[in-house]
C-alpha cells in the first residue's frame, strides 16, 4: 500500500527541511526567509513613513499646544500682574524713584515674588515672568522691571509679521519668538505679552511670561523618543508576526518538498498528505496524483520493454522464415526487397526447389498486420512449404495449403498470395494466384509489358470447395531478356502526405522504363521512386518484391 507523507525524513532533509530535492540543492534563501524579510521590510518601511509623518503632525501640535498653554497662563496670571503693578504702584507714588526700585524688598514685594517663584517652580517651561512697568505712557513700558527671575529687559521684535497670534485668541497679546541672555548664557525662547494698564501706545504696564526654547524642544525629543519606540515595537512585532506567517505557510511546503524527495530517490509508492486546503494543499494532491501517473507510467514501461523484447524475438523468428540467401541460377538475374511497416511485418517471400529442374517463386500478403499477422503468415509459410515438395501443380499446392490455413486462421483473416514454379532448363513457368496483386512480365521482344492474374480467391475464406473450383494455373514460356515482377499491394499502395497512392500504372511505367537493367538496381531504383513519392509520410503498410530477368 502507498506511504504516506507525514512530515517524517530521512535524516538529512531534517537538518534542513527543504533543502534539497534528490540531487537537486537549494540555493540562497529558503522560501520562508524570503517572505519573511519581504514582510519585515514592508513593514520597516510603512512604521519609518508613518513615524515620520506622525512625527511631524506630533510635533508641530506640540508647540502649538505649547503655544496654546502658555497663552492661558498669561492669561491667568494676568489677574497677579496687575495686583502687583497696583502694588507697585501705591509704593511708586508714595516713594522716590530709586525707592520705587526696590519694591521687591518691600513685604509686598517679597509676597508677589513668593508667589512668583512658586509659579516658576511649578512649570519647568517657564523661563522667567516679569512686570515691566513706565511712569508715563509708552508702547513698549520698560522703565522698571518690577518683579521678575532674573530678566531686567528685552526688545520687541520690530517688523509686525514676527508677531503670531493664537486661533480665537486676544489680539492684544502678542506671541512672538526671540532670544534673551540668562547668566551669560544666550537662550531661544517664546515671548507672551499682555498689556495689564493702558492700551496700544499707552501702555504703563506690561506682564511678560518666557518659556523656554530648549525645555519645549526637549518635550519635542521626548515626544519623538516615544513615538520612535513605539515604533521599533511595532516593527519588532512585525518581523514576529512575519516569521509566523512564514512558518505557517512554508511548513506545509516543506512537507511536500520532504516528500517530494523520498519520491524522488525512488519510492514511487510513496504519497504525501495535503496539510491545507488552498492551493498549496492542491499542489500536494496534484503531486499525488502525478505520483500515481509516474508509477502507471513505469508499469506501462515495463510492459513495454517485455512487448519489445517480445516483438525483438519474432522479428528474428520472422526473419529467419525468409530466405537466408537468393538464389544463383545461371541465366538467372534474381533479387528481392523487403521493408517492414512494422517492429514485425505481414509480408512473406520465398524460393522453394520443388525438384532439381523446379524452383517455386512465392510472395504473399497477410490482411492483419503486427504480431497477429505475422504468426499467421508463418504457419501459412509452414504449410505452403510442405505442400510445395515434388508438388509441380501452383494450383494444388495452393488448394492443399488454403484446407489447413481456412481452418485455424482468424475470422476476417486472409493470406493473398502469387505462386509461380519456374522450370530453370526450359524456361517455362506457371502461376496461380490466390487473390493477389498481378505479376507483371515485361517481353523484351516487344518491349512491351502484360499482366498475369490468374483466377482465385485468398487463402482462408474457403476451407475448400469454393476456393478449389475457383483456382486456376496459367502457364507461360519465358525468353531471353524478359522480366518478372512480384509484388504486394504495400508497393502500388504507397501514399503520400496527400494520401495519393503511387498506383498500378506508376508501377507498369517503372517496369517498362527500367526492366534492362539488373534485378539489383531495379529494387533499388523502385525503392527510391516509392521513398520519393511518400515523402515526409509515413509508412503504413509493407513493402515486398521479388523480381528476375532472363539473361
Amino acid at each position: 500500500a502507498p506511504t504516506r507523507g507525514s512530515g517524517g525524513s530521512p535524516a538529512k532533509s531534517n537538518r534542513d527541511p527543504g533543502a534539497e530535492i534528490g540531487s537537486l540543492h537549494r540555493r540562497g534563501l529558503s522560501l520562508a526567509a524570503k517572505f519573511s524579510l519581504f514582510i519585515s521590510l514592508l513593514i520597516l518601511l510603512i512604521s519609518l513613513l508613518f513615524g515620520l509623518v506622525v512625527i511631524r503632525l506630533f510635533k508641530d501640535k506640540l508647540k502649538e499646544e505649547i503655544k496654546r498653554s502658555g497663552y492661558q497662563q498669561v492669561l491667568t496670571l494676568k489677574p497677579l500682574g496687575k495686583r502687583v503693578y497696583r502694588s507697585f504702584v501705591d509704593t511708586w507714588l508714595m516713594n522716590t524713584k530709586a525707592e520705587a526700585k526696590s519694591y521687591a524688598d518691600t513685604p509686598a514685594g517679597v509676597s508677589d515674588k513668593a508667589d512668583l517663584k512658586q509659579i516658576l517652580d511649578g512649570d519647568p517651561r517657564i523661563l522667567d515672568l516679569a512686570v515691566f512697568a513706565s511712569k508715563e505712557p509708552a508702547k513698549d513700558p520698560s522703565g522698571v522691571v518690577v518683579i521678575a527671575r532674573g530678566l531686567t529687559t528685552f526688545s520687541m521684535p520690530n517688523d509686525p509679521t514676527k508677531f503670531e497670534t493664537v486661533d480665537g485668541g486676544d489680539p492684544d497679546i502678542k506671541v512672538w519668538w526671540g532670544d534673551i541672555t540668562v547668566d551669560d548664557k544666550h537662550e531661544r525662547v517664546l515671548f507672551f505679552r499682555v498689556p495689564l494698564e493702558g492700551k496700544d501706545d499707552k501702555l504703563l504696564a506690561t506682564g511678560n511670561l518666557i518659556l523656554s526654547a530648549s525645555q519645549i524642544d526637549q518635550e519635542v525629543q521626548s515626544l519623538i523618543r516615544k513615538i520612535a519606540l513605539f515604533g521599533l515595537l511595532f516593527v519588532l512585532a512585525g518581523i514576529a508576526l512575519s516569521l509566523g506567517l512564514a512558518s505557517l505557510v512554508t511548513s506545509p511546503i516543506n512537507v511536500l518538498v520532504r516528500d517530494m524527495d523520498i519520491v524522488a530517490r525512488g519510492d514511487l509508492e510513496h504519497e504525501t498528505r495535503p496539510q491545507t486546503s488552498d492551493e498549496i494543499g492542491l499542489l500536494a494532491m496534484a503531486f499525488n496524483r502525478m505520483t500515481k501517473s509516474i508509477r502507471s507510467a513505469r508499469e506501462h514501461e515495463r510492459q513495454v520493454e517485455r512487448i519489445n523484447a517480445d516483438l525483438s524475438i519474432l522479428k528474428e523468428i520472422h526473419a529467419k522464415l525468409m530466405p537466408e540467401k537468393i538464389p544463383q541460377i545461371p541465366g538467372y538475374d534474381i533479387f528481392t526487397g523487403y521493408y517492414c511497416a512494422r517492429e514485425v511485418g505481414g509480408d512473406y517471400y520465398d524460393f522453394i526447389p520443388v525438384d532439381r529442374d523446379h524452383l517455386a517463386f512465392v510472395i504473399a500478403d497477410v490482411s492483419g498486420k503486427g504480431i497477429p499477422g505475422s504468426m499467421y503468415m508463418g504457419y501459412t509459410r509452414t504449410i505452403l512449404r510442405m505442400m510445395a515438395t515434388e508438388n509441380l501443380s501452383p494450383a494444388d499446392v495452393l488448394s492443399k495449403t488454403n484446407y489447413h490455413v481456412a481452418k485455424d486462421i482468424k475470422r476476417g483473416m486472409f493470406v493473398t498470395a502469387m505462386y509461380a514454379i519456374v522450370n530453370v532448363r526450359t524456361r517455362e513457368m506457371t502461376v496461380a494466384s490466390a487473390g493477389h496483386n498481378p505479376m507483371v512480365i515485361w517481353r523484351a521482344a516487344t518491349r512491351t509489358h502484360e499482366l498475369v492474374r490468374p483466377n482465385g480467391i485468398a487463402l482462408g475464406f474457403d476451407k475448400g470447395p469454393i476456393f478449389d473450383r475457383t483456382v486456376r494455373e496459367q502457364k507461360l514460356k519465358l525468353n531471353r531478356g524478359d522480366r518478372v515482377v512480384m509484388y504486394t499491394d504495400g508497393v502500388v499502395e504507397a501514399m503520400n502526405a496527400e494520401h495519393e497512392e503511387w498506383g498500378d500504372e506508376a508501377l507498369e511505367a517503372f517496369v517498362q522504363q527500367n526492366a534492362e537493367i539488373k534485378s539489383k538496381d531495379f529494387v533499388r531504383l523502385l525503392l527510391k521512386a516509392l521513398d520519393d513519392h511518400k515523402g515526409e509520410a509515413e509508412q503504413h503498410d509493407d513493402i515486398t518484391l521479388t523480381t528476375f530477368r532472363i539473361e
